[in-house]
């Protein structure tokens, strides 16, 4: 370094380097800490932040995931309460219709039984016993049907009597079941004069709402006459409006 005095000459100073160098590098070591610090310091503010974003959606998720868990307990509750409440009406129900059938049956079927399953036993005794009770009943009123039908298939045909008087007078006979429900008199008369008998007479009467039909012929010999088979000729005759009603 080269300076003037006031006696005008050159004075020369000789500056020591270590000084600049230094300063040099300490100016560098200043400024490389600063950009350094100021690195880490924003770096550690974008990882601060990045943090805080993470920690926010992780209480995001887990607020969903919580209440996810909680609507799933919910909806497990709400289950079996409506399992416990349909449970409770069937054991009512079931209870009552036990009660009802308690009530049809008989005192001598359910005296003594108190459990049900004394009792259901006893509902399937009682079946039993109605069913052969209903066999009985079934066989008496075939039997009584039978009977009635005899009897008014008796009290509703024609029925016919021949008897045969002084070897050649035959007397016929027809109690007609009603008056309105009579037979063809023509066909009984043509019947009697093909088997070879003259008409004498006829008359009749009426008695208890029945008509009493009297026919008198007369027989050239009622030897050769078969008065049974005449019987049965007449009775078919007589009664075939019945078999077409």
């Amino acid at each position: 370094m080269i300076s003037f005095q006031q006696s005008g000459e050159l004075v020369y100073h000789e500056i020591p380097s270590t000084i600049s160098f230094r300063n040099q590098q300490d100016l560098t070591v200043n400024l490389h800490e600063r950009v350094t610090i100021d690195g880490n310091t924003n770096l550690a503010g974008s990882n601060k932040r990045k943090r805080g974003r993470d920690h926010s959606s992780y209480k995001a998720n887990s607020g969903i995931i919580g209440h996810g868990v909680r609507d799933n307990k919910d909806e497990h509750m709400l289950r079996k309460l409506v399992h416990k409440e349909i449970e409770r009406e069937r054991r009512k129900n079931i209870t009552k219709l036990y009660a009802s059938l308690g009530a049809l049956l008989p005192y001598e079927f359910i005296k003594g039984k108190r459990s049900i399953s004394d009792r259901t036993l006893q509902v399937v005794n009682y079946i039993k016993h109605m069913q052969g009770k209903i066999e009985a009943i079934s066989v008496k009123r075939d039997q009584l049907k039978k009977l009635v039908g005899k009897s008014f298939k008796e009290n509703t045909m024609n029925k016919v009597s021949i008897s045969s008087c002084n070897g050649r007078i035959v007397e016929i006979e027809i109690n007609s079941c009603s008056i309105e429900d009579g037979f063809h008199l023509s066909k009984v008369l043509k019947a009697l004069v093909e088997e070879g008998l003259h008409i004498i007479n006829y008359t009749f009467t009426k008695r208890n709402k029945r008509l009493l039909h009297s026919i008198q012929s007369e027989a050239c010999d009622t030897t050769l006459t078969d008065l049974s088979r005449l019987q049965q000729r007449l009775v078919s005759i007589t009664n075939t409006w019945q078999i077409f009603t």
